[in-house]
């Protein structure tokens, strides 16, 4: 089997919300029957079956634990190693000869690899969901380092040491929900199902695997399920002899061989969350990745018995290393040019980015159209989400739309209150494979007249006039252009894909940077202004003082380099939407800056001849 996606670019993070909602009857849209979603997952299944990808076979010679230290050479040369721990800490000490990478990225890095892969975590658990989603895709040698770099190395083992030994690892002993009655008998159910985009069972494999890798490690804590054990559908991956000797969570079942072929896998309920359990998290991580793939809400219980009842294992127990394989360090650089050049090569400059990137409210004739293009996600708070949404939209956030994306498989279309934060939600999408994304132009407020006070306190003869008559709005020439220092962006990473792929989670987790129109009039010189208009625009209605005009802004023709890189950039359009679009980019090029909320719908409405929000006058359905 050819390796899959080796030169597939997508990135990102973290957990997606699935969110339903009900209709008011005169609002709803006819549609047709449901497709059957579980042939998607037959088409899949007979696929890996045929190439040998059942879960036994994956679950085949995965994990290898640390050499001996005679042997160190030969291990070292054995493998190309990929430490998927975050930046600092591979930095801080990894594997000779290792690369940071991380469980979004994996396949990316899987690409430049000549050699068996081993995959280093901190526990050896996340690591496992890395080597299904490599095995799964022509890495059919990938393993696991066994316990991690809690098991290289004495110094890194507080993760492991922290969750196993006889006190942090004793929280089943004793429980009421620990028991030795016979597990749960054994059900068949309906095979899971799932929505997906292509038609042959080499693509629904390699859309899954990469929904997988983007959604991020899926575990659960013991306590949690010992706690509340009927919240899950758990499975015990022990052999039955271990199960009587041991005991086992209440209400657990026992499916184990767990494959495609012979049909174990339909003992599992499809609408539950399965809950898999093993001695030390590492298996049970392997057979979530897995699951999920296969469409299964699926968590992994982590750290497994060692977790839970340590003072009882007599085998299959962590122990700190007591000799200390080496570590060696490296240090962040400056990786501007690399993250540049890797930008303008992919076409991902800030033109590229900004090329159709805005649609508005359809007419209520094209409704049905509309909402039957797009996957629909809404950024709003969940409150207002569960107030009143488009049909059909789910609910997230800006620190969540790139893993939450993952689920789609229609152009997304972002919706917010105004139109502004969803742009920067926008940004992230289109610079981590989603090149189709689009903002709903001016947000919920340009959907339902409900839901327009948003834009009308910041628009309009009363609301967006604060710059009418101001003495820092003016009609003298824009600020000629200079040549700055392009910022200095450190990471320890070296390849444009994980460079990109950390700085949209930096801006995305550093929320909607905004700035009001007031406080840049009152002081202008605080920011360093660029003006996004036309050079007829601003001859016609002037400009905030000091204000420069830089447009088009991109990479491959330098104009960046007229940023300022030393103070605060702060961008104005005509509603902070594209603005919006440009601080987002900024940000992840290592610019520290600010959208000037609402753009000059704020600052010189009454004089605007076009460029306006009006509130609408027909309101489009909203569901709650």
């Amino acid at each position: 089997m050819k390796k899959l996606l080796k030169y597939f670019f997508i990135l990102t993070i973290i957990p997606a919300l699935f969110l339903t909602s009900c209709k008011e009857e005169n609002d709803e849209i006819t549609q047709g029957p449901d497709p059957d979603l579980t042939e998607n997952f037959e088409a899949l299944k007979d696929y890996m079956v045929a190439n040998d990808l059942d879960l036994p076979d994956v679950l085949n010679g995965w994990i290898t634990g640390a050499p001996a230290e005679a042997d160190l050479a030969t291990f070292l040369s054995t493998y190309d190693i990929i430490d998927i721990r975050n930046a600092a800490d591979y930095a801080a000490g990894h594997i000779e000869g290792a690369v940071n990478s991380s469980l979004a990225n994996i396949l990316t890095t899987a690409a430049n690899t000549t050699k068996p892969i081993l995959v280093a975590c901190y526990t050896g658990q996340t690591a496992g969901h890395a080597v299904v989603a490599l095995r799964l895709s022509g890495y059919a040698d990938a393993k696991v380092l066994k316990f991690g770099m809690s098991g290289w190395n004495s110094t890194l083992s507080g993760p492991w040491q922290g969750n196993s030994g006889a006190d942090n690892g004793a929280v089943g002993e004793g429980h009421t929900n620990w028991v030795t009655s016979p597990v749960a008998t054994n059900q068949t159910y309906n095979y899971p199902g799932f929505n997906i985009s292509a038609t042959t069972g080499e693509g629904i494999l390699e859309e899954r695997v990469n929904a997988m890798i983007n959604s991020g490690f899926k575990g659960v804590n013991a306590t949690d399920v010992l706690a509340s054990p009927s919240n899950y559908f758990i499975n015990n991956y022990w052999a039955e002899a271990d199960v009587a000797k041991y005991g086992h969570i209440a209400g657990a079942h026992r499916i184990q061989p767990l494959s495609l072929e012979n049909d174990e896998i339909a003992n599992l309920d499809p609408d539950a969350t399965i809950c898999t359990y093993c001695w030390t998290g590492q298996t049970s991580s392997m057979i979530t990745a897995y699951l999920n793939v296969i469409g299964f809400d699926a968590v992994s219980l982590k750290f497994g018995s060692n977790k839970m009842i340590y003072p009882s294992l007599e085998s299959h127990k962590f122990t700190t290393p007591t000799t200390d394989l080496p570590l060696v360090t490296s240090t962040a650089a400056n990786v501007f040019g690399t993250l540049s050049d890797y930008l303008v090569a992919n076409d991902l400059d800030l033109p590229d980015i900004l090329n159709g990137w805005i649609t508005g409210a359809p007419a209520e004739a094209d409704l049905a159209t509309f909402l039957s293009t797009y996957d629909i996600i809404d950024i709003r708070a969940e409150d207002a989400y569960n107030a009143g949404h488009i049909e059909g939209a789910i609910n997230s956030t800006l620190g969540n739309i790139v893993s939450d994306a993952a689920t789609t498989t229609k152009p997304i279309l972002v919706a917010c209150y105004s139109g502004q934060t969803a742009a920067h939600a926008v940004v992230a999408l289109r610079l981590s494979g989603y090149t189709d994304a689009k903002v709903l132009k001016f947000g919920m407020s340009g959907w339902n007249s409900t839901l327009s006070g948003s834009w009308e306190n910041n628009s309009g003869a009363t609301n967006g006039a604060v710059a009418e008559g101001h003495s820092n709005w003016v009609t003298t020439a824009v600020a000629t252009n200079q040549t700055f220092d392009y910022p200095s962006i450190m990471s320890t990473y070296t390849d444009g894909a994980n460079i990109l792929q950390e700085r949209v989670t930096a801006m995305t987790s550093g929320g909607f940077k905004g700035v009001n129109a007031s406080d840049v009039l009152t002081s202008p010189s605080n920011y360093f202004i660029n003006n996004y208009w036309a050079q007829a625009d601003v001859d016609k209605y002037g400009h905030i003082a000091g204000a420069y005009r830089i447009q088009p802004l991109s990479l491959e023709n330098g104009e960046m380099a007229n940023l300022d890189s030393g103070s605060q950039v702060c961008t104005y359009c005509w509603t902070g939407q594209t603005s919006s679009m440009i601080t987002a980019y900024l940000n992840v090029l290592g610019y520290d800056a600010v959208s000037l909320k609402f753009g000059s719908n704020k600052m010189i409405y009454p004089s605007l001849e076009s460029h306006k929000f009006t509130t609408p006058t027909t309101d489009l359905p909203l569901v709650n």
